[in-house]
C-alpha cells in the first residue's frame, strides 16, 4: 500500500462514518486503537494496530510505513505540548505526507479549545494538512443529548436563541475519507457546515413532529449547565470546553454557511430532519 493511511479516532462518530466511506470504496487502512481485542469484537474485518496518544513508545510501530494520518483529539486530551506535539513530530520522522485533522468550526480565531493549538503544531511542522473545521454535529443530539431527550423530553444545551448550521458526522466522515483519498486536498483548511443554520427551538420543534411526543429547549444558563454535566460525571475540563463551545454559539460564530460541504461531497449535505428520521429509536 504507497499510501498507507493510519486511522485514529475510529470509535466516534466522525470516524466511524470515514470507516465506513473507506470500506464503501474499497480503501485499505490500520486503525490505530488502545485495546485491539476489544476492537476486533465489534469489527473483526479491520486491520488494527495498538496506538495510544498516552503512551509514545506506541507511536513509532504504528507509523511504520504510513503516509497518511487521520488525527482526530480525543476529547479528554488537552495536553498539546506534552502530546500532541510529540506526536506530530513522530508523523514528520517517520515520513508522513498528509495529516487530516479534525478540528472545530472557527479553530483559526479561537484560541480557547486545544484544536486552535493543534493545527499551529500541524502548520510548523510543514507536514501536508487538511484541516476539517465542521460546525456542530447533529449526531451530539443522538449521544450526549441522548438520554434527556428520551427520558426528559428535553434539549438541555445552553446555546440561547442562536442559529446553528448543523452537520451530519455521515457527511464529515465521507469528506474526510475524500480528502485523504483524493488529489488536490493538502494545505487547505475547509469550513464544513449544512446549508441552513437554525435554532434548537426549531430543533425542537422538528423532533415534536416527527416523535409524535413534545419535546422542550430548556435552555439552561451556561455555569448551571457545566454543574449539571460534573454532576453526570464529565470530567471538569471537558464540562468547560462544552461550556466554551456552547458560549461561542451564543455570540453567533455557527451561525456560519458554506456551500464546501456540497462542492466535496459533489452532492448536498443531510439536512437535520433526515438525520432525525434515521434516529428516531434512540429517543423512543
Amino acid at each position: 500500500m504507497d499510501n498507507k493511511i493510519l486511522l485514529t479516532g475510529i470509535t466516534g462518530n466522525v470516524g466511524s462514518a470515514v470507516v465506513n466511506y473507506l470500506k464503501s470504496i474499497n480503501i485499505d487502512f490500520i486503525a490505530g486503537v488502545r485495546n485491539i481485542e476489544r476492537s476486533k469484537q465489534k469489527d473483526e474485518s479491520i486491520k488494527y494496530i495498538h496506538f495510544d496518544f498516552e503512551d509514545a513508545s506506541t507511536y513509532e510501530t504504528a507509523l511504520n510505513g504510513v503516509k497518511k494520518v487521520f488525527l482526530v483529539r480525543p476529547p479528554q486530551l488537552t495536553d498539546v505540548k506534552g502530546i500532541f506535539k510529540p506526536f506530530i513530530q513522530k508523523c514528520k520522522e517517520a515520513g508522513v505526507r498528509q495529516i487530516v485533522f479534525l478540528s472545530l468550526l472557527g479553530a483559526q480565531k479561537n484560541p480557547f479549545p486545544p484544536h486552535h493549538k493543534i493545527e499551529k503544531v500541524i502548520k510548523e511542522s510543514e507536514i501536508p494538512y487538511t484541516f476539517i473545521r465542521p460546525s456542530f454535529f447533529m449526531q451530539n443530539l443522538s449521544t450526549m443529548h441522548a438520554e434527556d431527550i428520551k427520558e426528559r423530553n428535553d434539549l438541555f444545551i445552553p446555546s440561547g436563541k442562536a442559529r446553528i448550521s448543523f452537520i451530519d458526522t455521515r457527511d464529515i466522515g465521507e469528506i474526510i475519507a475524500r480528502t485523504i483519498t483524493e488529489q488536490g486536498h493538502e494545505n487547505k483548511a475547509y469550513t464544513i457546515t449544512g446549508f441552513a443554520a437554525i435554532t434548537y427551538f426549531e430543533v425542537a420543534d422538528i423532533m415534536t413532529r416527527l416523535l409524535k411526543r413534545k419535546i422542550t429547549y430548556s435552555n439552561p444558563p451556561l455555569l448551571k449547565f457545566r454543574k449539571n454535566m460534573i454532576e453526570r460525571g464529565i470530567k471538569k475540563d471537558f464540562a468547560t470546553v462544552m461550556m466554551i463551545l456552547y458560549f461561542t454559539t451564543k455570540l453567533g460564530m455557527a451561525n456560519h454557511i458554506t456551500n464546501t460541504a456540497e462542492l466535496l461531497l459533489k452532492r448536498k449535505p443531510r439536512t437535520i430532519e433526515d438525520f432525525i428520521k434515521d434516529h428516531l429509536d434512540v429517543w423512543r
